[in-house]
C-alpha cells in the first residue's frame, strides 16, 4: 500500500477515539486518518456484548456534552444504559458527524515510529499500510485488551469457553446448560444475576467478595429526560466540577461526625439512590479514614446478610480483607438474591483454588466440577495495554515498553518524555478511575488539540513533556495515592489483576475538580511541564504540592467548598475551624487545663498542655493562627498537645481578641499580657519561668516576632528563644512568593490583605514595628529564632527575607523551608503526614535552648 501523509492518526473507535477525530477533523480543520480493530465504532461497548453488560453511570451522564443538539435528540431509554443501547448511541454518533469516513476498520496498528529526522510519527498497520503523521493520539481506551486466562488445561475442555470482552456476536446458547462463572468484579456481577434464571446450573468462583450496591435501574420517563435536556448545562458544568464527574450529591460531613443513627439513615438514603452515591455522596472521608471506611463496610456487610438466606454463603459474599471503594465499587440488581436459588453455588476459590481446566469442567484443590460452558470474568489488562502491543518507539530508538518497565505513567495522564507529538485521551495515571469517562474524554481531546493549536499558531513541531514533568508528576500520583485507602486492595486500581505487572497507581486519586485544575494551570501556563521545539517549560505550581496536600485541596473542591478569598468573615471563621477535622487525634497523655489571664479587655482563656513528664517544665507560649481574625484554642489542640508531648514542655496556648472587632493593638497587647501572666504564674502549674519561649504559626508568628520585639523593648519577661512558623512580617511585601502563589493555596494574597486590612484597622499602622516587625529599627538582641516557611506559600518569602534581617542583625538564626507543603500545614496533621516535619524543626531547635542546663545558665546571667 501506499504512503498516507496526514496531521494525526488515532487509534480507537470509542468514546475516545470518534470525539478526537471529530474534534481534530470537523472543529480544527485537520487531516486524520483513524484505524479501529473492530469492524465498527463503539469500542468496549463493541467487544462486551455479554449478557447484562450495562453502564452504570447515569445515561444522562455517560454520554457526549459537546453538541448541544446531540444531547437533545437521543433519547435514552433506561436510567442506566445497556450495551446494546450504547453501541447505537455511538454509531449514531458516528454517522451523525460523518466519521467513518475517517475511519479504517478492522484494521491494527502494529508500529509507530517516530523519525526525529521528519518529526513525524511513521505507523504500520496489519494490512501492510504506512501512515506518516505529525501526531499520534492513543485513544484505544483502557479496556480494550482482556487479561489472558491464568488457568491451564483451557484447550483440553469439551465444552465452550467464553471470555465476556470476547462475547460473540450471536451470543452463546445457554439454556439448559451448566455453566460456570468465573470471576465476581462488575462483568461478573451482571453476567452472574443475568443468566442465573436462563441455565440449569450455575456455579460462581469467587476469589474476592466486592462491596455490591443496587444499582437501581429502571426505565427513564419522559419527564425526566426533558427536564434533564432543559437542565444540561448546568448538570455538564456540575459533574465537572464534582469528584465522580456525574451531578451526584456532594459529600460535606465526616462519618466520624455523625452518631451511629445518623450514619445508619444517611447510609439508607444513598445505598439505594443508584450509582455511586453511596461512596461519593455519603461522607467525604470514606476513601482516606480506614475508620470512617469501615462504617460504610459494615453498612453494605449487613446488607448482604439480610439478602442471602443461607448464612454460610452470605458470609462468602461477604466482602473482607480491604476497604470500602479501594476495589472499583461495583452494582447489582438482585444479585444477592441469585444465590438464594436453589440452582446456583458459590464455590470459595480463594480457600479451595482453581488449579486447571479439564475435559469435563473445572478441578480445584478440593475437587473436579463438570460443565458444559465456562465464562471468564477475569477481568482486562487495565491501562494502556492496547499501546504496549503497538510496537511504539519513540526518539533514540527507546520503546514505549521500556519506558513504562516499572510501571505506566503519563504527565496529566496524557503524554511521556521521549515521544514528542504523542498523546493519550484518558492515559495512564489520569483521573479516569474516578471520573466519568465521556466528559473525562472531551476534556482530555479537547487539551490535546488545544494543545496541537498553539504549536501551529506558535510555528512549534513539537511538543514533548519534559522528563522532570513526567516525574515529578507520578511522584504526586504516588503520594496521593499513598494518604488514600486504594493501596489497601489488590485492584487493578493499582495494577495488581495482571501477574507481573509492576505496581503503580494507575489513577490520580484526587477525583475531577483537582485534575482539571492541574490541566487548566498547565494551560494557561502555555503548557507548563512541556518542551515546544526544545524551550521546556518550569513545572506547574499543583504539581510542586506534596501529594498529601493535593490531595486535601482535591477534597476541599470536591466538597465544593467555597474559597475562603470569597467567603464573609463568619465563613471564614468557620472555614478555619473545619481543620479541626483533618488532624490526627490529641494526644490522651497530655494534660490539658484551661485558665483565665488579665487583659486590657478582661480576663481571657489560656489553656495548658503538660505532658507525662516530671517538671519543673520548660514554657512554650504558642499563640494561634487564623489571619488575626479566625482560630481557636480548640483548633489547636492537636498542634499544641504534640508540640508539648514531642518537647517535654509545657505549652500555653493564650486566646487574644480577634479583628475586626478588636484591631491592633489589641492582640499584641494580649500577647504580652499572657506572657507576662507565664512568667510570674507559671510556676503553680509546674513551669520553669526561666525557660519560656515564644511561638506562633502564621497570624500567630506574627504576634510571636512582635512580642519577642517587645519584651526587649520592654523589659521583659526574658525568652529563651522565638519561634515563627511561616509568619506575616511585612503587609507592604511586594515578594515573588506573594506573585507566584497568589492564588493559594488555602490562603490566596488577596485573603492575606483582607485579613490585614481587618487586623490593622487604621492604613497608618501598616508599617508600625509592633505589627510588622520587618519595620523595626532595630533587630539586634532579640531571642534565637526559628523561621519555617512553606515552599508554596504567598508568604514564603517574607518570612526567609525576615529571617535574613534578623542573621544580619546578630540573631541566632535557623531558617527551614519545607518543599512542596502549604499554609496552614501546621494543622493538618491528619491529611498532611509531613505536618510532623514542623514538629520535628521546632523541637530540635527548642530543646538545647530550653534545657535544664540552659535554664540554670539564664538564671546566673539575670543574676549578674
Amino acid at each position: 500500500m501506499d504512503e498516507t501523509h496526514v496531521d494525526a492518526v488515532i487509534v480507537g473507535a470509542g468514546f475516545s477515539g470518534l470525539y478526537a477525530t471529530h474534534r481534530l477533523r470537523n472543529q480544527q480543520g485537520l487531516s486524520v486518518q483513524s484505524f479501529e480493530a473492530a469492524s465498527g465504532p463503539g469500542g468496549v461497548w463493541h467487544w462486551n456484548q455479554y449478557p447484562g453488560a450495562r453502564c452504570d453511570f447515569e445515561s444522562i451522564f455517560y454520554s457526549f456534552s459537546f453538541d448541544e443538539d446531540l444531547q437533545r435528540e437521543w433519547r435514552w431509554k433506561e436510567r442506566y444504559a445497556a450495551q446494546p443501547e450504547i453501541l447505537a448511541y455511538l454509531e449514531h454518533v458516528a454517522d451523525r458527524f460523518d466519521l467513518r469516513r475517517s475511519y479504517r476498520f478492522s484494521t491494527r496498528v502494529t508500529s509507530a515510529v517516530w523519525d526525529d529526522a521528519a518529526q513525524r510519527w511513521v505507523v504500520g498497520t496489519d494490512d501492510g499500510g504506512v501512515t506518516i503523521a505529525r501526531f499520534f493520539i492513543n485513544a484505544a481506551g483502557a479496556f480494550s485488551v482482556n487479561k489472558p486466562n491464568d488457568f491451564p488445561g483451557q484447550e483440553t475442555f469439551r465444552g465452550t469457553v467464553v471470555h465476556t470482552s470476547r462475547w460473540p456476536a450471536d451470543g452463546v446458547d445457554l439454556a439448559g446448560k451448566r455453566v460456570a462463572v468465573i470471576g465476581t468484579g462488575s462483568t461478573g456481577i451482571q453476567v452472574i444475576q443475568t443468566i442465573a434464571p436462563q441455565v440449569a446450573e450455575l456455579t460462581v468462583f469467587q476469589r474476592t467478595a466486592n462491596f455490591a450496591c443496587p444499582l437501581g435501574n429502571r426505565p427513564l420517563t419522559d419527564e425526566e429526560f426533558e427536564q434533564t435536556v432543559a437542565d444540561y448545562p448546568r448538570l455538564r458544568e456540575e459533574s465537572r466540577n464534582s469528584l465522580a464527574g456525574a451531578a451526584y450529591p456532594r459529600a460535606t460531613r465526616s462519618a466520624m461526625a455523625d452518631s451511629p443513627e445518623e450514619r445508619r439513615k444517611t447510609y439508607d438514603t444513598y445505598y439505594n439512590g443508584g450509582g455511586f452515591r453511596m461512596l461519593a455522596s455519603t461522607y467525604f472521608d470514606l476513601i482516606f479514614n480506614p475508620a470512617a471506611n469501615e462504617t460504610a463496610a459494615d453498612y453494605i456487610r449487613d446488607r448482604i446478610r439480610e439478602r442471602v438466606k443461607d448464612p454460610k454463603t452470605a458470609e462468602l459474599l461477604t466482602p473482607k480483607g480491604h476497604p470500602y471503594g479501594a476495589k472499583r465499587a461495583t452494582f447489582e440488581t438482585k444479585y444477592f438474591e441469585t444465590f438464594n436459588l436453589p440452582h446456583v453455588r458459590l464455590v470459595d476459590a480463594k480457600t479451595t483454588p482453581i488449579e486447571r481446566i479439564t475435559e469435563k469442567g473445572i478441578a480445584t484443590t478440593a475437587q473436579e466440577y463438570e460443565f458444559d460452558v465456562i465464562v471468564l470474568a477475569t477481568g482486562f489488562d487495565v491501562g494502556a495495554g492496547a499501546l504496549m502491543r503497538m510496537g511504539v518507539v519513540g526518539r533514540d530508538g527507546r520503546k514505549l515498553t521500556d519506558h513504562w518497565a516499572d510501571g505506566q505513567r503519563a504527565y496529566i495522564g496524557m503524554a511521556n518524555h521521549g515521544f514528542p507529538n504523542l498523546f493519550h485521551v484518558n492515559g495512564p495515571q489520569g483521573a479516569a478511575a474516578l471520573f466519568n469517562n465521556p466528559i473525562a474524554i472531551e476534556d482530555s481531546v479537547d487539551f490535546i488539540a488545544d494543545l496541537i493549536a498553539y504549536t501551529d499558531a506558535h510555528g512549534h513541531r513539537t511538543a514533548e513533556v519534559t522528563a522532570a514533568a513526567e516525574d515529578r508528576y507520578n511522584e504526586v500520583v504516588r503520594e496521593v495515592a499513598e494518604v488514600t485507602l486504594f493501596p489497601k486492595a489488590v485492584t487493578w486500581y493499582m495494577g495488581d489483576n495482571i501477574p507481573g505487572k509492576p505496581r503503580t497507581p494507575l489513577s490520580l486519586f484526587t477525583g475531577a475538580p483537582m485534575y482539571r485544575a492541574i490541566c487548566a494551570e498547565v494551560q494557561t501556563t502555555e503548557y507548563a511541564g512541556f518542551s515546544l521545539d526544545g524551550d521546556a517549560r518550569d513545572l506547574p505550581n499543583s504539581i510542586k504540592i506534596d501529594g498529601a496536600a493535593v490531595f486535601l485541596l482535591a477534597g476541599l473542591m470536591n466538597m465544593g467548598a467555597k474559597p475562603l478569598e470569597e467567603s464573609s468573615l463568619e465563613e471564614i471563621r468557620a472555614g478555619i475551624e473545619t481543620f479541626k477535622h483533618l488532624q490526627l487525634p490529641v494526644p490522651s497523655d497530655v494534660g490539658i487545663t484551661d485558665t483565665q489571664y488579665p487583659t486590657a479587655g478582661g480576663e481571657r482563656t489560656v489553656r495548658l498542655y503538660r505532658p507525662p513528664v516530671e517538671g519543673p517544665l520548660p514554657v512554650v507560649v504558642f499563640l494561634h493562627g487564623g489571619g488575626w481574625v479566625a482560630g481557636s484554642l480548640d483548633l489547636y489542640d492537636e498542634p499544641c498537645a504534640s508540640l508539648a508531648r514531642r518537647l517535654g514542655a509545657l505549652v500555653v496556648s493564650p486566646d487574644y481578641r480577634l479583628a475586626p472587632e478588636h484591631p491592633f493593638p489589641a492582640a499584641i497587647d494580649d500577647t504580652m499580657a499572657a506572657l507576662r501572666w507565664a512568667a510570674e504564674n507559671i510556676a503553680g502549674y509546674g513551669g520553669d519561668p526561666e525557660r519560656i519561649a515564644v511561638g506562633g504559626e502564621s497570624a500567630g508568628a506574627n504576634l510571636a516576632a512582635v512580642a519577642a520585639l517587645r519584651t526587649r523593648d520592654e523589659g521583659g519577661p526574658r525568652l529563651a528563644a522565638q519561634v515563627l512558623v511561616t509568619p506575616p512580617t511585612d503587609f507592604t511585601a511586594d515578594t515573588e512568593s506573594r506573585k507566584t502563589f497568589a492564588r493559594g493555596p488555602i490562603i490566596s494574597t488577596e485573603l492575606g490583605g483582607r485579613m490585614a486590612a481587618w487586623y490593622l484597622g487604621d492604613p497608618a499602622h501598616v508599617t508600625s514595628s509592633w505589627a510588622a516587625p520587618a519595620h523595626a529599627p532595630d533587630l539586634s538582641n532579640l531571642p534565637p529564632a526559628l523561621v519555617v516557611t512553606m515552599e508554596i506559600d504567598p508568604l514564603r518569602d517574607e518570612g526567609e527575607d525576615y529571617a535574613r534581617a534578623l542573621t544580619e542583625a546578630g540573631v541566632p538564626t535557623v531558617c527551614k523551608r519545607l518543599d512542596g507543603l502549604v499554609h496552614t500545614t501546621f494543622v493538618l496533621s491528619g491529611s498532611i503526614p509531613r505536618a510532623a516535619e514542623i514538629q520535628d524543626a521546632i523541637s530540635d531547635f527548642l530543646a538545647p535552648l530550653l534545657s535544664a542546663e540552659a535554664g540554670k545558665a539564664k538564671a546566673v546571667a539575670t543574676l549578674g
